[in-house]
């Protein structure tokens, strides 16, 4: 079994950053909506309670003003970037990775092992071109970027390299679509359910002040709130990304079924290209997504 810690240490490394740029791109669109929010319901106090008459637009212009510290530390620092090359790059390296170590194309057991060595150090280094076009700076890494793991899988029998790659990235990749389906689909409807409250608790607002059963006009808070609300859902794409995950599971799942057919190098080659063409694909439909 090929396990996370084979796989090259700058995959590790440019994973790392992903998730570090996902956190601070997630955590900063989250404070930069809920200062926002912050800003109306000043608003709504300075206009209405007396008390709050100083208070409020002094609330509402530190919000206004921390929110532009965010919008500019975002498009210079751009964490989300760093998510979304870290990412590519990360797949893309897995692949790499899983080509060479089964034996498959461009890596085939008919090339000399020191020129399979040297291509796949070859594409790595080629990829850091990308990582540097979207600054990112992966942490320092040490060790080999040809692990023991890999080259021991590399050198196993075609029995053995099937099985370990249906189970240790087929079938791993096919679960991990699945398992982020059913969560962002789940995400998506709380979501849904979380907005549609929120317009009844505007709509149901709006009417008790025109009846004049409220003084505090609190309906542009609850619009603010449903503002924030679609644009949170807006980034985090819940209901694509659980559409497009569960069709590249099952993709996967239906790619599986063809393995038992697998008994010569050619065979073995042209399934790890095909199944990792079909993960290429959803990554890459993925960055695109949120560009």
């Amino acid at each position: 079994m090929l396990e996370a810690e084979d796989l090259p240490p700058f995959q590790r490394a440019v994973s790392h950053e992903s998730q570090r740029g996902q956190r601070v791109f997630a955590t900063l669109i989250a404070l930069r909506l809920s200062l926002l929010l912050l800003a109306a319901v000043a608003g709504v106090g300075a206009w209405k309670f007396d008390d709050l008459t100083t208070l409020g637009p002094a609330i509402a212009v530190g919000a206004f003003a921390a929110t532009s510290f965010v919008e500019v530390f975002l498009l210079t620092n751009r964490p989300n970037e760093r998510w979304y090359v870290g990412r590519a790059l990360s797949e893309s390296i897995k692949s790499l990775t899983w080509r060479f170590t089964t034996a498959a194309d461009p890596f085939p057991r008919s090339r000399d092992d020191a020129d399979c060595v040297e291509e796949f150090t070859g594409r790595l280094l080629g990829l850091t071109r990308d990582m540097a076009a979207a600054g990112l700076a992966a942490p320092a890494v040490s060790g080999q970027q040809i692990t023991e793991g890999m080259r021991t899988l590399r050198a196993a029998s075609l029995e053995d390299r099937r099985a370990t790659y249906l189970s240790g990235r087929l079938e791993a990749q096919r679960a991990w679509y699945a398992e982020r389906s059913l969560s962002n689909r789940a995400l998506a409807t709380r979501w849904s359910v979380g907005m549609l409250v929120l317009e009844i608790a505007g709509l149901t607002l709006a009417v008790l002040r025109v009846a004049g059963l409220m003084e505090v006009d609190l309906f542009g808070v609850a619009a603010a709130a449903v503002a924030a609300g679609a644009a949170w859902t807006q980034t985090r794409q819940h209901s694509a990304v659980a559409t497009a995950y569960a069709l590249a599971s099952q993709e996967l799942a239906a790619m599986g079924s063809l393995a038992t057919r697998i008994t010569s190098e050619t065979q073995l080659s042209q399934f790890v290209s095909d199944t990792e063409t079909a993960i290429s694909r959803e990554h890459t439909m993925w960055r695109a997504r949120r560009r």
